[in-house]
C-alpha cells in the first residue's frame, strides 16, 4: 500500500475529500476487509488516523482481522459513507 503522503503528493483531491469522510465523525472510523483462511471477505468496523504521511489502523492483539493481516495481508478499507452527500472513499492494499 503507497503512503498516504505519496497518494497526497500524486492526487491531491482525492486523499483531502478521502480525509474529510474517513475523519467526518472527529474519530477516523470505517470498515476494513481482510481475507479469511477459506478465501472469503470478513470486514471489521475500524478506528483510523491519518498521521505522520501514513494512513494507520488500530487493531488488537487478538483481533480475528490482525491474524488475518498476518496470514493475507490484503485489505481495503472503506470510509463511513456522508449521511447527506452521496460520496464514497476507499482504499486497497497491503497490510505493513
Amino acid at each position: 500500500m503507497k503512503r498516504w503522503s505519496a497518494f497526497a503528493a500524486e492526487q491531491p483531491d482525492m486523499p483531502a475529500a478521502g480525509r474529510v469522510l474517513i475523519s467526518q465523525f472527529r474519530v477516523g472510523l470505517g470498515s476494513l476487509a481482510t481475507v479469511r483462511k477459506d478465501g472469503g471477505p470478513r470486514v471489521h468496523p475500524v478506528c483510523s488516523v491519518i498521521a505522520h504521511g501514513g494512513l494507520d489502523v488500530f487493531i488488537g492483539n487478538h483481533a480475528p482481522k490482525l491474524h488475518a493481516l498476518r496470514r493475507d495481508g490484503r485489505l481495503a478499507l472503506h470510509a463511513l459513507p456522508h449521511p447527506e452527500v452521496d460520496d464514497e472513499f476507499s482504499v486497497s492494499g497491503r497490510a505493513r
